[in-house]
């Protein structure tokens, strides 16, 4: 396992309080397909938040080791990959409609686009403070090159 997956999984852990990952193969499949667009291998998940209704991957969040996919239709930016290294910043744009919560995290890209996450089966302060650490990891690597 790579040291930025390690990384990732300890941080996961602190801040969420239990370990990430995933075994249940179809929900995997699935959500690499689907969620992940193809882009990614089982070894890059870090954690799936799934939720489709009979629970099979076709639909939530999944952090990988250099991005967030989405794919829900109940979120507010219904399909992205937003890779860490392009987000130049995350905002918790906090909102109330009819008593009703529909705060969601927002990912700022470097070249402008604009994702909201506002999936209700993830603590979105706790997944900010996580992209925000993984932003970090590979603001350190860009300082890193000579």
């Amino acid at each position: 396992m790579s040291d930025l997956k390690s990384a990732l999984i300890e941080k996961f852990e602190d801040i969420f309080g239990y370990r990430p990952g995933d075994e249940y193969e179809p929900r995997v499949r699935n959500a690499l397909e689907i969620m992940c667009q193809g882009q990614y291998k089982k070894d890059q998940i870090i954690n799936i938040t799934d939720t489709s209704i009979s629970s099979n991957g076709k639909s939530g969040l999944v952090l990988t080791v250099n991005s967030v996919c989405v794919k829900d239709a109940g979120n507010s930016t219904s399909r992205f990959i937003a890779k860490y290294e392009d987000i130049d910043y995350t905002y918790m744009k906090e909102e109330r409609f009819l008593g009703v919560d529909i705060s969601a995290l927002e990912l700022n890209m470097k070249y402008g686009t604009q994702y909201r996450i506002s999936i209700n089966k993830i603590n979105k302060d706790k997944l900010m403070e996580f992209i925000d650490y993984a932003m970090s990891l590979y603001e350190d690597d860009d300082k890193l090159e000579w």
